[in-house]
């Protein structure tokens, strides 16, 4: 079927994926994984903070999740409620990151650029234009080891979110 194609290691030709050095796909695997955990982060947050059991909501996006406990902190007192937001933000934009990079096609270019395009994401536009992002493989780790220290610091944020406001 690929005839003449230079497979991989893994037995997938290169003109599927492109020929991208291996620590790009190891990082971008790396990135799915720390957001997977990230994201049970944040709907334990929100579990904790709408005193909820464990497992409820957990069927819907971390978008929303993301809303909730947003949501949920106003009730906290002031600084409670900054660190948390702030931690929901990070976490906002973290997820953002990862969709723009594990959604998009990462065609290999000759000048070797790590290149990606995808649909466009604005559902106003129909003339078939797509989102890009443009990356290198220090950014992908700088964007790792990001999400790391946000996981790590997940700790601290749980602590406040069961802070009540003094009446």
């Amino acid at each position: 079927m690929y005839g003449r194609d230079i497979i991989d290691e893994f037995g997938l030709p290169i003109t599927i994926l492109g020929n991208h050095p291996d620590e790009f796909y190891g990082v971008i695997g790396r990135i799915v994984c720390v957001c997977a955990v990230l994201e049970e982060k944040v709907t334990t947050l929100r579990h904790t903070l709408a005193h909820a059991e464990q497992g409820k909501s957990t069927h819907e996006p971390v978008s929303a999740q993301i809303d909730a406990a947003r949501s949920l902190a106003r009730d906290l007192p002031v600084a409670a409620a900054q660190q948390i937001c702030a931690f929901l933000d990070a976490a906002e934009m973290a997820f953002r990151h990862r969709n723009e990079l594990v959604h998009s096609s990462f065609p290999a270019q000759a000048d070797g650029r790590i290149w990606g395009h995808r649909a466009t994401r604005n559902r106003t536009i129909a003339d078939g234009s797509a989102d890009t992002v443009e990356t290198t493989l220090e950014d992908l780790r700088k964007f790792l080891v990001e999400l790391a220290d946000l996981v790590s610091n997940f700790l601290q944020v749980h602590a406040v979110a069961g802070v009540r406001q003094s009446p």
